[in-house]
């Protein structure tokens, strides 16, 4: 009996060996078959990796300059790729957009144009789309191209504001029209009432103007979409040799508004003052003056053999007389006399006893 169940417990025991031996089995053959996998993976990523990089060349990126403070968690951009999404997203708007005037070319599609610049990006605006009003434009026998020519040239410096019209990434090209931004601020400022039934640019109210344009006697202003030019006479309580050396382009002046008029975009207009705003130091200045005194000042002027001057003392004087055997001339730098003191037009009337130094 005994040794019939030692029998039964070998039979057991061998049953359990040949279990084990069929699950040893089975496991070395699942890791066969994913090894097997697994170099088949491998193979399929080295290929993948050697078609991507053969058909996909990386993108030059326009990185700036990398500053040595630099917050890590940031990462770095492409500058091109921001300003352009920043631009598209403008141009979607049709939002305006300030731009810095840099040159004027001549290109065979769009003919004479202007070359501004927002930031790094050329922006191009045609000749026909500046808005200039060439009403006030001097120069006669020159052609409406000549005359607008001379005007952007004055303009070389100064900030417009414009809408971009078309857009060309491939080949980092935008068209824009400042007519356009021009005609959005007059209907927004000029013609678009508050709640008192007056626009916000009204008769009485100080605003600021752009200095876009200046030469030797007047500067050219625009006043939120409409441009108006004021001689040097009335700029300043100064007399002034050149306008262009005391006001500059790009700059901006604090005007009163005197008179509007129009009702459409296309004729609005405005007159502007400045004198009535600013302080007369001419007139403040005469206390400083008397009969016989000699000072040496600037010829702004020479119109019907009188010359008009700018002391240094910072007093308006004119002078009908020269005793100089040379003719003076705007720029000259004079020695002046004092015959009378004029306190009814701020200024003091004398004799040029000799012309210090011509101007050139």
């Amino acid at each position: 009996m005994a040794k019939k169940i030692l029998n039964e417990q070998e039979n057991i025991n061998l049953q359990n060996e040949s279990v084990e031996d069929e699950s040893k089995k089975v496991e070395l053959t699942k890791m066969s078959e994913l090894e097997v996998a697994a170099d088949g993976a491998e193979e399929v990523l080295d290929d993948t990796t050697e078609n991507t990089q053969t058909e996909e060349k990386p993108r030059q990126l326009r990185l700036g300059v990398l500053k040595i403070r630099v917050d890590d968690s940031l990462p770095e951009d492409d500058e091109f790729e921001t300003m352009w999404n920043e631009l598209m997203s403008v141009y979607r708007a049709k939002k305006t957009i300030p731009v810095t005037v840099t040159g004027i070319e001549k290109t065979q599609t769009q003919g004479n144009v202007v070359v501004t610049y927002y930031k790094t990006q050329r922006i191009i605006v045609p000749m026909t789309e500046m808005m200039i009003n060439l009403d006030e434009e001097r120069g006669e026998g020159y052609t409406v191209t000549e005359k607008l020519t001379r005007v952007c040239n004055a303009m070389l410096g100064c900030e417009i504001d414009v809408i971009i019209k078309g857009m060309d990434k491939a080949n980092e090209s935008i068209v824009a029209s400042r007519k356009d931004a021009m005609n959005r601020k007059r209907q927004r400022f000029h013609l678009t009432p508050l709640s008192d039934g007056l626009p916000q640019v009204r008769v009485g109210r100080i605003v600021e103007a752009r200095i876009v344009g200046t030469t030797q006697n007047v500067a050219r202003l625009e006043v939120f979409g409409v441009e108006t030019t004021l001689p040097g006479s009335q700029l300043s309580w100064d007399w002034i040799a050149n306008v262009s050396e005391k006001f500059h382009v790009g700059d901006t002046l604090d005007v009163l508004i005197t008179e509007t008029s129009g009702t459409m975009v296309d004729d609005v207009k405005v007159v502007v003052d400045v004198k009535s705003i600013t302080r007369n130091i001419s007139k403040e200045n005469l206390s400083k003056c008397a009969v016989q005194n000699k000072y040496i000042g600037e010829v702004t002027n020479v119109r019907n053999g009188v010359a008009y001057i700018r002391l240094k003392i910072g007093v308006n004087a004119i002078a009908h007389t020269n005793y100089d055997r040379r003719t003076p001339a705007r720029g000259d730098i004079v020695s002046f006399v004092i015959v009378r003191i004029n306190p009814e037009f701020s200024n003091v009337s004398g004799i040029i006893t000799k012309i210090i130094k011509q101007s050139v």
